[in-house]
C-alpha cells in the first residue's frame, strides 16, 4: 500500500512543478516576462508550497488514522477542481489585473492560478509522513524518502511540462490534462484497495470522476466557453484565431482582423505570446511602421545590393523586401514555426534565402565579415531577451559585419526611462565606433509610454544624412516613416553621460528595463479576445 502511496506522491510532485511552469506560459501574454514577473511565480510557488506543508502537518494533529488516509486520496481530486476554477476565472480575470497593476496584477493572477492547487498538493506530503511513521523503521518515519520521491517527481513534471505538453498543447489544456490525471491517480488508487471505508471510498471515487468530467467538458469546449465571455466585448472589428504553432519558444497566433467598416482593409496579425510583431494586409502589404524604417536605415547605410543579415524572422517582412531590392539575405531566428507561419499566412517565399535556426548569440560567435548589414530585430515575449543586449554580443556582430558595414537595430524607447536607454547606447558604442540614435517624435495626441526607436552603429562614420526612398511604402504611412527617417543625432558623450556598458558579467537589463517593460506590456489587453490571449 505504501508504495502506491508513494508513486501517487510522486505524481502529485510532477504535478506541481508543472503547474509552475505552466503558469510562467500562461501569465505571459497578459504580464510579460520581466523580473519582477518572475520573482513573482518563483514566491507565489513557495509561499503556497510552505502554506500547504504547514496544513498538512495540521491535519496530520486533528485527524484519526483513518482521517489522514482519506485526506491524502482526496487531495488530488480537490486540486484538479482548484484547477478548473482557475481556468473559468483567469480569461476575464487577467486583462483586468494587468490593466490596474502589472505587478500587483501579476502577485494576484499567480495567486488565481496557483494557491489552492498548490497548497493542497504539498499538504499530501505531511499526510504521507503521518501514515508511514509507524511502517517505516528509523528517526525520521519516511519523511526523508517521501520529500526525495516528491521532489524527483517534480523534476519529471518539468521535464514532461517543457518537452512535452508546452510543444504539443495549449497551456490551457495542458492545465486541465493535469487535472485529469490527479483525478485519474486517486480513483485508480481507491479502486485497487485501500483501507479507508466503503462509504470514504465511494466518496472520493465519485469526486474524482465529477471533477475529471468537468475538466474534460471544459477542455473539450474551451472555444464555446471563450465565445461565451467575448459575447458582449461591443468591438467595432472581429478577430478571428487562423492558425496556431506552439513550441518551447513561444505561441505564435495568426490573427484574421476584420472592422466593422467596409471602407477598412482586413489584415492578417503575427502574435507572439500576446504581442502584435507583424500585421499586414492579405496581399502582402505591411501596415507595421517600423519594418519600413528598419529596411529604409539599413538600405540607406549599405551599398548597394548588400549581404544583409537579419536577426529574428517573424512574418519575413523585412527579408522578403531586401530580397525584392537584390540584397542577398541571410536570416536567424531560433524558432522553425516563424517560417511556417510566415510562409502560410505572410506571402513569405523563402526561395534563395539563407535561414539558420539558432540563437543569434551563437551565431554571431562564429560568423566572420560575411555581412554588410545586420538588422536586429530580436524580441521574445515583448522583450529584447538580455544576453542579446550586452557589449560581448555587440562585438561579435561588429566581427560579423564587413570593415564598413552597420547594423541596424530596432528598440523600445521609453520617454520615463531614459538610464536605460542610454546604458543601451553606451554597450553598442563600445563595440562600434560610430553610433546614431532615431527617436522618433510623439504626436501630441499619442500618449503612450514607449513606442519604437533605432539605432545605427558602424566602425566607419555614419553620414547625417543618407539619400532614403520612400518606395513601397503606403501613402498614409509616409509621414510617420518619415518623421522616423528624420530623428537621427549622433552619439556623442554629452548624450551617454555618464552611462555604462553592459557585459555578461554583471549583466543588469533585466532590473534597467523591467519598468519599460511593465509599462509597455500594461497596454490595454481587453481590447483582444480570449481566443487571441489564452495560449
Amino acid at each position: 500500500m505504501l508504495t502506491r502511496y508513494q508513486v501517487l506522491i510522486f505524481i502529485t510532485g510532477a504535478a506541481t512543478l508543472g503547474l509552475e511552469v505552466l503558469a510562467s506560459r500562461v501569465m505571459t501574454p497578459y504580464f510579460g516576462v520581466s523580473l519582477y514577473i518572475w520573482a513573482g511565480i518563483l514566491s507565489i510557488t513557495l509561499t503556497f508550497l510552505a502554506i500547504g506543508y504547514s496544513f498538512g502537518g495540521w491535519l496530520t494533529r486533528r485527524l484519526g488514522p483513518g482521517g489522514v488516509e482519506f485526506a491524502f486520496l482526496a487531495a488530488p481530486p480537490v486540486s484538479a477542481l482548484a484547477i478548473v476554477v482557475a481556468c473559468l476565472l483567469f480569461p476575464p480575470a487577467f486583462p483586468v489585473l494587468a490593466e490596474l497593476s502589472l505587478v500587483g496584477g501579476s502577485f494576484a493572477g499567480g495567486t488565481l492560478l496557483l494557491a489552492l492547487p498548490l497548497v493542497v498538493l504539498s499538504a499530501m506530503n505531511p499526510l504521507l509522513v503521518a501514515l508511514m511513521r509507524d511502517k517505516v523503521e528509523g528517526g525520521d518515519g519516511g519523511a526523508g524518502r517521501v520529500f526525495f520521491i516528491s521532489t524527483v517527481g517534480s523534476v519529471a513534471g518539468v521535464l514532461v511540462t517543457a518537452f512535452l505538453f508546452i510543444p504539443i498543447l495549449e497551456n490551457f489544456r495542458a492545465l486541465l490534462l493535469i487535472g485529469c490525471a490527479l483525478c485519474a491517480s486517486s480513483s485508480l488508487l481507491v479502486v485497487s484497495g485501500v483501507s479507508v471505508p466503503p462509504r470514504g471510498r465511494l466518496h472520493i471515487a465519485a469526486g474524482s470522476v465529477l471533477v475529471a468530467g468537468l475538466s474534460f467538458l471544459l477542455l473539450v469546449e474551451q472555444n464555446t466557453y471563450f465565445d461565451f465571455l467575448d459575447r458582449n466585448a461591443g468591438r467595432s472589428y472581429d478577430l478571428k484565431v487562423k492558425a496556431v504553432y506552439k513550441s518551447v519558444y513561444g505561441n505564435i497566433k495568426v490573427i484574421g482582423l476584420n472592422h466593422h467598416n467596409p471602407k477598412s482593409v482586413p489584415s492578417n496579425i503575427y502574435m507572439l505570446d500576446g504581442r502584435v510583431e507583424s500585421q499586414l494586409t492579405p496581399d502582402g502589404i505591411a501596415l507595421t511602421e517600423y519594418t519600413y524604417v528598419l529596411e529604409k536605415l539599413a538600405t540607406a547605410y549599405s551599398q548597394p545590393n548588400p549581404d544583409v543579415l537579419v536577426l529574428g524572422l517573424a512574418a519575413g517582412v523585412v527579408p522578403r523586401a531586401f530580397k525584392r531590392d537584390g540584397a542577398k539575405v541571410a536570416v536567424v531566428d531560433i524558432n522553425p514555426d516563424s517560417l511556417k507561419a510566415a510562409t502560410e499566412y505572410f506571402n513569405f517565399d523563402p526561395e534563395g534565402i539563407e535561414l539558420n535556426w539558432e540563437d543569434a548569440r551563437t551565431f554571431a560567435r562564429h560568423c566572420q565579415n560575411r555581412f554588410d548589414t545586420i538588422v536586429i530585430d530580436l524580441f521574445q515575449g515583448g522583450t529584447i531577451p538580455d544576453h542579446l543586449l550586452t557589449v560581448e554580443f555587440f562585438r561579435d556582430l561588429a566581427s560579423c559585419v564587413r570593415p564598413r558595414g552597420s547594423i541596424v537595430m530596432n528598440a523600445v524607447i521609453d520617454r520615463q526611462n531614459d538610464n536605460a536607454h542610454r546604458r543601451l547606447l553606451a554597450t553598442i558604442n563600445a563595440a562600434f565606433a560610430h553610433v546614431r540614435d532615431f527617436l522618433p517624435p510623439v504626436p501630441d495626441e499619442q500618449t503612450a509610454r514607449t513606442r519604437n526607436g533605432y539605432v545605427v552603429a558602424s566602425n566607419a562614420p555614419i553620414p547625417a544624412n543618407p539619400k532614403v526612398r520612400l518606395n513601397f511604402v503606403p501613402s498614409f504611412m509616409f509621414t510617420g516613416i518619415a518623421r522616423a527617417l528624420g530623428s537621427g543625432r549622433e552619439v556623442t558623450a554629452d548624450v551617454l553621460g555618464n552611462a555604462r556598458p553592459v557585459t555578461d558579467n554583471h549583466n543588469v537589463f533585466s532590473i534597467l528595463y523591467a519598468a519599460t517593460r511593465m509599462a509597455d506590456r500594461g497596454k490595454p489587453l481587453r481590447q483582444w479576445s480570449p481566443h487571441v490571449l489564452v495560449n
